[in-house]
């Protein structure tokens, strides 16, 4: 199973909820994310005009070490089309992405959500203070923390086959 997490540019919002992410599976299905990987669950993310190749943004970086997660080795990257075709689940931000993936995959349609649910968008806090960045990452946080329990259920037969 293969989970795409979209944001904008790939450096702040979609990295946090993809380690986030990883980091959630693994606690409600009581594996470690070697053990999600190996059962061919795979968390990614992207960003739909990412500079690709730059690290996740300082921020993201500290706010991620802060809950014992690593972004250090994290590179943007723009989401292709190959990437869309091949995830069973992609999660986006906002509307924007969702707009986006529509253009690139139409057919995508039937995978593709806003992360935070229907109607809730994710800012984006590149622009904005520490205090704002703080509030979004918990957003996401929360976010993929539901978006795990509601996993667990399509996930658990995959690491017991």
């Amino acid at each position: 199973m293969e989970i795409l997490v979209l944001c904008s540019g790939n450096i702040g919002r979609s990295p946090l909820g993809e380690v986030m992410l990883r980091r959630d599976l693994s606690v409600v299905l009581g594996v470690s994310e070697e053990e999600l990987a190996a059962a061919g669950v795979v968390v990614t993310s992207a960003g739909i005009a990412a500079p690709d190749g730059h690290p996740a943004s300082p921020r993201g970086i500290a706010y991620a070490a802060g809950l014992g997660l690593d972004l250090g080795s994290h590179r943007a990257r723009t989401v292709t089309r190959a990437a869309i075709d091949t995830a069973d689940r992609i999660y986006c931000m906002d509307r924007s992405q969702l707009a986006a993936v529509a253009g690139l995959a139409p057919a995508a349609a039937t995978k593709t959500e806003l992360v935070a649910g229907e109607g809730c968008e994710i800012p984006d806090p590149h622009h904005e203070d520490a205090e704002f960045f703080r509030r979004v990452a918990a957003m996401i946080d929360a976010a993929m923390a539901e978006r795990a329990a509601a996993l667990a259920v399509t996930i658990r037969p995959l690491l017991q086959g």
